[in-house]
Parts: C-alpha cells; sequence; structure tokens
C-alpha cells in the first residue's frame, strides 16, 4: 500500500504540475492553444514531408514533379488558411497576442522553406504538446487506480456485509438440519429401491408381467399401458406357444429375426405377428422404462403405499417419512440457512473485520490522494504557517 501511496502523490504531484504550467501558457481553457499546438505542428510535419520528397525527386518525371508542386501549392493555402485562424483564435481570446504572433513567425519561416528556423522556434508549442501527452497519460493511469480502488472497497465491503451476516445470523438448529438430512437419505433409499425394482420388473418374463400390470396398475408409475383384453390374449399366446419364460427385451429381439428362422423353430408365425410383432411398440416402451424421478414424490403417493407393500424396510422408511414430512417445510428451510452460514464461513475463513476495516481506511485515503486533496491542504496549512512567521517579524521589526 505504501508503493501505492508514493506512486500515486507523484503522478498526482506531476499532473498538478503540468497543469499549472498549461494554464499559465493558455489559461483555464488551454486546450485552444493545445488544439493550434497541434495544427502547427502538422502543418510543419506535412510541408517538411512535401519538401523532402520534392529533394528526392527533383531529377524524377515531370508528371511526378507537378503533383509534388501541386502539394506544395495547397501547403501554402493551409499557411494562409492558419495565418488568418491565428487572427480569430487572438480575437476569440484563446491565445494571447505573444503566442500569435510567434505562430505567425513560424509560419512566415515556412514560407521561405526555413524548416530549421521554424522547428527551433516552435520548441516551447512542441513542449506543451508533449506536456499534454503526458498528462493523458497520466489521467489515464490514475483512472485506472481509482477503478482498481474502487473495486477493492467493493470487495471489502462485500465481505464486511458477509461478516456482519454471520454476527448476526443465528446458530443453526442441529435437530431440523438433521430431520432434513434423514429425510433426504430416506428419499434417496426408496428411490434406490423403486430403481432396482423397476429393472427386475423389466426383466420379468412379458407373461408374468402383464399379470402383475393389470392386477397393481402399474401404468401410474409410468409402465405403458396396454387394454386388459389385449394383455390376456397376448399372454394366452405366450403360454400356448412357450414363450411365457421371455421378457419383453427377449421377445423384442425375436421380432427382428427373420421369417425362416423363427418358422423353423414350429412357432405359430401368424399369431406371433398378431400378438407380439404387432406390439412390437408396447415391447420397446418396457425396455426403455426408467424408475420415477423420486424428487417430485409428495406425502401420500401411491408410488410409496406400493413400495412398502414390497418389503418391511421400505415399510419402516416410508413410515418415518410420514413423521418427518410434519416438519419438512421449516426442516428444509433451516438446512438451507445452515448451508448459507457454512459456505459464508468458508468464503470467509481467516478474514478479520479489523483488517478489512484497515485495508478499507487505506483506500480511501488513497481516493484522497488522487483527488489531490492532501496537496492542497498541505498548501493551504504552509501559507497559514508563513503568514504567522511574517506577522510575527513584523511585531518584532524596530
Amino acid at each position: 500500500m505504501d508503493d501505492s501511496r508514493k506512486e500515486i502523490q507523484s503522478l498526482v504531484r506531476e499532473k498538478k504540475g503540468i497543469e499549472e504550467k498549461l494554464i499559465s501558457a493558455g489559461g483555464k481553457d488551454y486546450k485552444y492553444l493545445l488544439e493550434n499546438c497541434l495544427d502547427l505542428s502538422d502543418i510543419i510535419d506535412e510541408i517538411e514531408d512535401v519538401s523532402i520528397k520534392r529533394s528526392e525527386k527533383r531529377y524524377a518525371d515531370i508528371s511526378v514533379r507537378i503533383k509534388l508542386s501541386r502539394k506544395a501549392r495547397h501547403k501554402v493555402k493551409d499557411l494562409n488558411k492558419f495565418d488568418l485562424w491565428l487572427v480569430k483564435e487572438y480575437e476569440d481570446k484563446h491565445i494571447t497576442l505573444e503566442q500569435g504572433k510567434k505562430m505567425g513567425a513560424i509560419i512566415g519561416f515556412l514560407r521561405l522553406n526555413n524548416m530549421e528556423k521554424a522547428k527551433r522556434e516552435a520548441e516551447e508549442f512542441y513542449e506543451l504538446l508533449e506536456m499534454s501527452e503526458r498528462l493523458e497519460i497520466i489521467n489515464e493511469t490514475l483512472s485506472k487506480k481509482r477503478m482498481g480502488i474502487e473495486r477493492s472497497k467493493r470487495s471489502i465491503s462485500t465481505q464486511l456485509s458477509g461478516l456482519e451476516w454471520l454476527e448476526n445470523e443465528p446458530p443453526p438448529d442441529l435437530e431440523k438440519v438433521g430431520r432434513y438430512d434423514e429425510k433426504t437419505q430416506l428419499m434417496e433409499k426408496l428411490a434406490n429401491m423403486w430403481a432396482n425394482q423397476v429393472q427386475s420388473l423389466k426383466s420379468t418374463p412379458l407373461e408374468g408381467l402383464l399379470k402383475k400390470m393389470g392386477e397393481e396398475r402399474l401404468e401410474q408409475f409410468g409402465f405403458p399401458q396396454i387394454p386388459s383384453e389385449d394383455a390376456e390374449s397376448m399372454g394366452a399366446f405366450l403360454r400356448k406357444s412357450n414363450l411365457e419364460s421371455k421378457s419383453a427385451e427377449q421377445l423384442y429381439e425375436m421380432t427382428e429375426q427373420n421369417e425362416s428362422r423363427l418358422r423353423h423353430t414350429g412357432l405359430d408365425l401368424a399369431g406371433f405377428k398378431q400378438q407380439v410383432v404387432a406390439r412390437k411398440g408396447f415391447l420397446s416402451d418396457i425396455m426403455l422404462l426408467r424408475a420415477s424421478d423420486f424428487s417430485m414424490i409428495k406425502e401420500g403417493s401411491p408410488l410409496l403405499t406400493y413400495l412398502s407393500r414390497g418389503s418391511e424396510e421400505a415399510q419402516k422408511a416410508v413410515e418415518r417419512l410420514a413423521e418427518l414430512w410434519k416438519t419438512a417445510e421449516e426442516d428444509e428451510m433451516e438446512w438451507k440457512r445452515a448451508e448459507r452460514i457454512g459456505q459464508k464461513k468458508a468464503e470467509l475463513a481467516g478474514v478479520k473485520k479489523s483488517a478489512l476495516n484497515s485495508s478499507l481506511r487505506e483506500l480511501e485515503a488513497l481516493e484522497v490522494l488522487l483527488d489531490g486533496k492532501v496537496e492542497l491542504e498541505k498548501q493551504e496549512e504552509t501559507k497559514k504557517e508563513k503568514g504567522i512567521v511574517e506577522s510575527i517579524l513584523d511585531f518584532l521589526k524596530p
């Protein structure tokens, strides 16, 4: 921070010095003087460029030399325009009489093609332009530093707000947090049970699965629907054809085989086409079946009732869930609050409020330096001290 302070002080001091010199040369609206200096500099450079080319091309083709002569005449016109412009600038009080005369003299040297004398006389105007360029660089550097300071202040303010929030936030209710975690674990457990059961049902022989689908209304849990008459006729065909041990996937694979191979097995091909091939989409739906999204399961869901009938473990889990659902909303809110507290503590691990406040004061002090206020205050104090000393000396005079 000390290095930044010294750099800013140095840049602000340099900036103030340059601005004082520019104001001394061109007043508060010194931009007009700088614009005239820049125009003069451009004219000098352009005329010098034409002069050099004419010298280099003096033995060139006539057409080339004519073009260069035209350019030279145009530059003379530019000189005349600039001469008249200087009169207007003086009348508008954008330049002083002395500056106008000096620029006019430089224009005169350019008309006489005395480039060396013109550039020498223009040195003070070149210096003003250099100061202006340096001032632009300083302003850009100081602007970047200001933006950096503002970013740092925002970051510190955010951290301070976080610390204050943690200080004012009551400790998490661990009982509620524990209940929420238990509910989440039970839901995951039941979700795994259901996923395993779905996988088991998918691999169950289709003839048996059709019975289960009719008895337990599995369509409410995402299984594909089939009319009871179709299910009965399809089951009867599978039993008659000794295919009752085949799963939906195995039967689907059979539909992909050619007819000659199926006929060779002695299968009733017409009946197979009518009862199995015609329901190929139904078989595909069973193969692609996925377990329901358990995050959407609510209290009293038929799926929970179905699972609880399947095993004692599932029944106990569902009964415990019924208890936990009574406080589920407040438990979830407390769990989320505990998560926010934990995240905020992790973000601010090792951060001290006193250190942040100290850094903030240092950054604010740097902002004061950027504004040049410290320098002004010091100057005012110096003037006051000088005034007091002079008063004392006057009093002591005989």
